[in-house]
């Protein structure tokens, strides 16, 4: 029985209306002289909503109108890849994207739709302008799937450190910590406390899903969180990181970091308050670095995300979002909506994304652009990100877990009671490894 997530009973009345964007053109091909419609939904906001809107209105005014492709771009957020699982339940062809922006983490499911098409079908074609190579080598890993370069990676982040440079100078570091053992140093140096009240955090990170993933996988290259190399060889199935000892390695180090009473276990709006210099260092997403420059531009500094031990030898994971693509009925659409793909991989439109928000270029090309390299060396902050991509080895993913919004939620759950003092470091393991398995094994049992 195919795998695709479960649904809340609904009418088809209702579930059309939850769609937008979407034509009913089960001829498979376009009206003689009039245009081939790809409907593209995405999930990007703010200034990367604005890039990528250009993007769309460069190839709609160029190529596009050129080779008669007409793109209607349609803002849905992360649940449009909730809406075309709806859509493919209740076989509403007719309001359904031809491309959706999407995490990583929600290929497997994706992938078990019929309609879906593997992006390996035109990579391997003569004419596709765009191949794996096209692709740094952990990019291409986060999108494949049983062997498979399932989709195109597209809007990708690394996690980052944050530091202030002033607050770091004057507590006389010359560098950020690069260990987690000497980030709880930093912390007790940095924070700062008026009575029992803290007025300057030394460091604020809540743990949720992505982080912990992270220190997870970043121990050593067969760190996979889950099995099947955390459900890229095959759908996951159980939680590894308990096994192999990662987990209790990080919350033993994260238990430190509590002691010190200058970690903010939990996030308000860790943005504006590591700007207003509440909180000395912070740990987020790359793609954070846009909006950090309009607060606090030439105030902060980005690093490497922080080793548990100093012998790990993984390296953080690349996340974010890919796009997928899907066959309607059209041969002339699919081919349509393989051209936007093509254009929006290009090293020109990945430097416009990545200047306007801080994700990685996707395009090994770009980072050789004049533009891009002379964009590094004005505003260093941006290639940390990529460096630390590339010095990390690609078998350092988030997993294919299936059950990511059950998984995000026990995980948030449990490190807020660790983080409170109600769970030890072998209850809260034994916690998440038990609650993660139940919620995978009660999506086996439904699907399989």
């Amino acid at each position: 029985m195919k795998r695709f997530f479960l649904a809340v009973l609904f009418c088809a009345v209702a579930a059309a209306s939850l769609f937008a964007g979407g034509k009913d053109e089960r001829s498979g091909a376009a009206a003689a002289g009039k245009a081939v419609e790809v409907v593209f939904w995405h999930s990007t906001s703010g200034a990367t909503g604005e890039a990528l809107e250009n993007i769309i209105k460069g190839y709609n005014e160029g190529p596009g109108k050129e080779k008669n492709i007409h793109v209607n771009l349609v803002y849905q957020g992360y649940e449009g890849t909730d809406k075309v699982i709806l859509a493919y339940q209740t076989r509403d062809m007719a309001n359904a994207p031809d491309i959706n922006q999407g995490l990583t983490s929600t290929i497997p499911s994706v992938m078990d739709m019929s309609w879906s098409v593997s992006a390996e079908r035109f990579l391997n074609s003569r004419d596709s302008t765009i191949t794996k190579n096209t692709f740094y080598t952990a990019l291409q890993r986060s999108c494949t799937y049983e062997g498979e370069m399932a989709a195109i990676p597209f809007a990708n982040s690394i996690p980052l450190l944050y530091y202030n440079v002033e607050m770091l100078r004057e507590a006389g570091y010359s560098k950020p910590p690069e260990t987690m053992d000497q980030l709880t140093d930093y912390v007790k140096k940095l924070t700062v406390k008026q009575g029992n009240s803290v007025s300057r955090y030394g460091l604020n990170m809540q743990t949720k899903r992505y982080q912990l993933v992270e220190f997870c996988v970043s121990q050593n290259p067969a760190s996979f969180f889950g099995d099947n190399e955390g459900g890229r060889s095959a759908p996951m199935t159980r939680i590894t990181a308990g096994e192999d000892g990662s987990l209790r390695a990080f919350l033993e180090k994260l238990q430190k970091l509590l002691d010190t009473g200058g970690y903010k276990y939990v996030e308000d709006s860790i943005n504006e308050e590591f700007a207003q210099g509440l909180s000395a260092m912070v740990i987020m997403s790359s793609s954070r670095i846009g909006t950090m420059d309009r607060l606090m531009p030439g105030g902060y500094m980005t690093a490497f995300l922080p080793k548990v031990n100093p012998g790990d030898s993984s390296g953080a994971a690349v996340g974010g979002s890919c796009l997928n693509l899907f066959d309607r009925g059209s041969d002339d659409r699919l081919k349509a909506a393989w051209d936007v793909i093509q254009w929006c991989a290009s090293p020109e439109n990945q430097y416009a994304l990545s200047i306007a928000s801080g994700y990685i270029p996707v395009n090994t090309a770009c980072e050789t652009m004049p533009e891009m390299q002379a964009y590094y060396r004005e505003n260093p902050q941006y290639k940390v990100a990529l460096d630390q991509m590339k010095a990390s080895n690609p078998l350092a993913q988030e997993p294919l877990d299936l059950t990511y919004n059950e998984i995000n939620g026990i995980v948030t759950d449990v490190m807020l009671e660790f983080c409170q003092g109600k769970l030890d470091v072998n209850a809260a393991v034994a916690k998440i490894v038990a609650d993660c398995n139940a919620s995978l094994n009660e999506y086996h049992a439904a699907n399989d």
